[in-house]
């Protein structure tokens, strides 16, 4: 298949995803933190089709700009409950498209300049499952096991250990299938990987953490291949 069939299925996905939320929370009454996460989780794994069937930079940034005005829209004129209807101010969902595409970039130049395929894509494949799946984890387990709040932060341990202990055990997974670190480097990278993602959500505020982590992700493992 082509570049563009693929556009229009990923697209088509992403639609069918925001359909499913809104029928979650209007028909079947779940909570706008549910669903949002849902919608946060789906969006991200959508998202991974990108670097392996479309390579066309282009495509990718027209299927981001579109669910980005959508989202806009949706704020300014009160449509997608289900990722909006929350109480605190975030700019999360905005954020969102911006990080996928911007990292879909990166992974797409390291691509072409180093002429290898497979071994590059844990460049985006890493930071976009640490921010879809570890920040959805790290709230909700934040919400019924805090352990303690940190009040500046309106975060908890709680929240904090599980987006530690799940990113880091993505990175082991990753880094052991990349075959970029040898394995005894392996657990101290993907300890160093989790501890730079962890302390970026800590302190990420508003819901940038979405635009933050992934690009923590990528500075921690440059780090670690230039200077482990």
């Amino acid at each position: 298949m082509t570049d563009f069939l693929y556009f229009l299925i990923i697209s088509i996905s992403g639609l069918i995803l925001f359909t499913i939320t809104e029928l979650m929370y209007h028909r079947l009454k779940v909570d706008a933190e549910i669903t949002r996460k849902t919608a946060h989780v789906g969006s991200g794994l959508i998202s991974l089709l990108f670097p392996v069937y479309i390579h066309n930079q282009w495509l990718v940034l027209l299927i981001c700009g579109f669910f980005q005005l959508l989202l806009i829209l949706s704020r300014n004129y009160g449509f997608l409950k289900s990722i909006n209807a929350v109480p605190r101010k975030t700019y999360g969902s905005i954020a969102y498209p911006i990080v996928i595409y911007l990292v879909y970039l990166i992974w797409y130049y390291t691509e072409r300049n180093s002429g290898i395929t497979n071994n590059t894509y844990i460049y985006y494949f890493l930071p976009i499952i640490i921010m879809a799946i570890c920040d959805p984890a790290a709230a909700l387990v934040g919400k019924f096991y805090p352990i303690y709040k940190f009040k500046k932060f309106n975060k908890s341990i709680g929240g904090s250990i599980a987006f530690w202990i799940i990113s880091f055990f993505i990175t082991v997974v990753f880094l052991f299938k990349s075959a970029i670190f040898n394995q005894l480097d392996i657990i101290w990278v993907s300890v160093f990987i989790a501890t730079t993602s962890t302390v970026t959500e800590l302190y990420s505020k508003k819901g940038f953490d979405n635009l933050l982590i992934p690009f923590a992700v990528l500075l921690a493992m440059y780090i670690a291949e230039h200077f482990f």
